[in-house]
């Protein structure tokens, strides 16, 4: 019986005489161009985002609202407070939107809230209910 293991045991040991260690890799030209496509195509894509994110830029920042209503006239009377304010101040950026479930003017693009406090004490006598809010503005 002793013999019977020893051979068995024998017979499951590898050798590894003529064996070696060297990898080798095959590129499928197929696969490998069609991830420099994609690499080239998604390079593509971010210098597009870029260019439209450095002329669209959002950044959070603070605006004065003016103007906030809901009902079936709210829209004609906030366009109609923005052309009061745009009467007067020309050159500052205002903006009508639709802030469910209300129309709102909102007024300027401010990185800070100082900057927003200072036009806000400008225009705080044409508009006594106005102030100020967090909100995404446009960088110019």
């Amino acid at each position: 019986m002793s013999i019977t293991v020893l051979l068995s045991a024998h017979s499951f040991c590898q050798t590894t005489d003529n064996v070696s260690a060297k990898s080798q890799f095959v590129i499928d030209k197929l696969v490998d161009s069609s991830i420099i496509g994609m690499s080239i195509e998604l390079n593509e894509y971010f210098i597009l985002m870029d260019s439209i994110d450095s002329k669209t830029s959002k950044n959070s920042g603070y605006r004065i609202q003016v103007f906030s209503s809901s009902g079936p006239n709210a829209k004609k009377d906030a366009l109609q407070s923005q052309s009061d304010f745009l009467k007067i101040y020309r050159d500052y950026p205002s903006y009508t939107k639709w802030n469910y479930p209300n129309w709102v003017v909102r007024l300027g693009d401010y990185r800070t809230q100082l900057e927003a406090m200072e036009f806000h004490n400008e225009i705080t006598s044409l508009f006594p209910a106005s102030f100020i809010v967090k909100d995404e503005i446009n960088v110019q």
